[in-house]
């Protein structure tokens, strides 16, 4: 095979290339895994009611991902405006999935036109459009063993997964404003190595599950 007619997703299984978020140009047409209403349970905003709009697919494979983002709907713009609509919350959080995976610029302005407040919980390693730095309010990055995309200049929260592998030298501290440990699926044995390490950091903070908890979505 050339060179040039090299393409990584060659490489990629038919399976995961077909769970790889897909990418329109235009961002009329977006494909949905779940609308819900809820309380954020993780990080500075734990507390707010939020309305969660959780995007399909994601170009990662998390073995501790609990989130069944495979499935979608398509909904139009509009479609997601109008049940976002439903619930009472201010805020609005993208979710995933990996949702810059998807081309979300028309739905932030349309959603932000419309007087929400906007947060983006993303994997890091896709390079947002700079127009969605100025749109979207408060941006949590949850880096999962992977370099932090560039264009990711704008970082509200850092949130570590802490488990096996977990090293807090990994810790980008300069990169956001908040950085917080969040125990892998809450088992006791990464509860105690999180604060462990907060003891060594007391700037860092815990971050808890609330919702889970609470035993809501």
């Amino acid at each position: 095979m050339a060179q040039d007619d090299y393409n990584i997703l060659d490489e990629i299984p038919m399976a995961l290339e077909e769970r790889m978020p897909v990418w329109r140009d235009n961002g009329e047409q977006l494909q949905i895994n779940e609308i819900f209403y809820s309380i954020e349970g993780e990080g500075y905003r734990v507390g707010q009611p939020t309305t969660f709009v959780r995007l399909s697919r994601c170009n990662l494979r998390c073995f501790f991902c609990d989130t069944e983002f495979d499935s979608f709907v398509e909904m139009s713009v509009v479609q997601v405006l109008e049940e976002v609509q439903r619930h009472s919350a201010n805020w609005v959080c993208l979710t995933g999935g990996e949702p810059l995976g998807q081309n979300i610029i028309l739905l932030c302005r349309v959603l932000k036109d419309a007087g929400y407040r906007l947060h983006i919980e993303t994997n890091g390693t896709v390079d947002p459009d700079p127009e969605l730095l100025e749109l979207i309010e408060h941006w949590t990055v949850s880096p999962k063993h992977e370099e932090i995309a560039s264009g990711l200049t704008r970082i509200t929260e850092l949130k570590y997964i802490v488990g096996k592998a977990f090293r807090e030298d990994q810790v980008e501290e300069g990169r956001a404003d908040y950085i917080y440990l969040q125990p892998e699926s809450s088992k006791p044995e990464y509860i105690h190595k999180t604060l462990e390490i907060l003891l060594r950091h007391p700037d860092w903070r815990l971050s808890c599950r609330i919702h889970k908890v609470l035993k809501l979505p």
